[in-house]
């Protein structure tokens, strides 16, 4: 039996220690995503905290809601560690500073609280088995908001309402970094229409500087133009039709063509189509 407990006790250690192997590997990660967040939202570089600040002065430079988040995770630690200490069990290590929340939370940051909160339910199940037994299994805010309120034991009901608070203000701090990357993405797109409308207008610019350079007797802007907006709905089918009837996009204008034969041969529907055809040649041939 004695071999058996001490085999348990070797393992909840080895356990343990991987455990904080990983938080701290985590916690050194936390900065780089806080830099790589910053790149990627293309936010300015947050001026760094003053070396002597205290963790009040650090608590005050967070944003609103890394403050409440951090306020409710401290509370519930200092919950959970006396309750340690009324209950002679060995208290966890908390490991979120205020700090770690500047300039802004971090997904990894959560996935840590998280850690840390789940070591303090273990406390209050040694410390209070009869009570938490009592709370269902994957119970909400409200319903565990009303057992806290039902509970004789103040102590344990802190803790139980901190930690629904670290619930809460998590949630919010999700929805901020989500709305961070949602006006990202959505700024992002907008730039990629502008630069794919700018680059459109040059292309149209310069077809439309080609054609007039050959002095044919079509509108080259509308022609340009009207296949453009075409070919939004039906590239490969408008690209063929601006190859062989050009006309479609805009008219030949038949009244520029110059006479033939010193002024003999007037210019003539027949005319029209075969400047059509050579127009639609040329397009097909030109090369932006």
């Amino acid at each position: 039996m004695s071999d058996t407990i001490q085999n348990d006790t070797q393992e909840d250690k080895d356990f343990n220690d991987l455990l904080e192997d990983f938080i701290q590997s985590e916690l050194k990660d936390i900065e780089e995503e806080k830099e790589q967040n910053r790149i990627m939202f293309e936010e300015p570089e947050a001026q760094p905290l003053p070396k002597n600040s205290t963790e009040q002065e650090t608590i005050d430079s967070l944003e609103l809601s890394e403050q409440k988040l951090y306020n409710a995770y401290r509370d519930y630690a200092e919950t959970v560690e006396q309750i340690a200490i009324d209950k002679n069990l060995t208290p966890p290590v908390f490991h979120i500073k205020a700090n770690d929340l500047y300039p802004k939370y971090t997904q990894k940051l959560g996935n840590l609280i998280s850690l840390d909160v789940l070591q303090g339910w273990d406390i209050l199940f040694a410390a209070y088995p009869e009570e938490i037994i009592k709370i269902q299994p994957h119970a909400g805010d409200e319903e565990l908001l009303d057992y806290a309120e039902s509970c004789s034991d103040e102590i344990l009901q802190m803790a139980i309402v901190s930690y629904v608070e670290i619930l809460f203000e998590i949630e919010g701090c999700e929805i901020a970094f989500e709305k961070r990357f949602l006006e990202f993405e959505h700024k992002k797109i907008e730039e990629e229409i502008l630069e794919e409308h700018r680059k459109r207008a040059e292309i149209a610019r310069c077809y439309i500087v080609k054609i007039e350079k050959k002095k044919f007797p079509i509108d080259a802007a509308k022609l340009v133009h009207n296949y453009f907006k075409v070919a939004e709905k039906d590239p490969n089918g408008s690209f063929e039709a601006l190859c062989t009837t050009p006309a479609i996009f805009a008219p030949i204008e038949v009244d520029k063509i110059k006479p033939r034969f010193f002024g003999l041969i007037k210019p003539s529907p027949l005319i029209g189509m075969i400047m059509n055809s050579k127009i639609g040649e040329f397009l097909r041939k030109l090369k932006i």
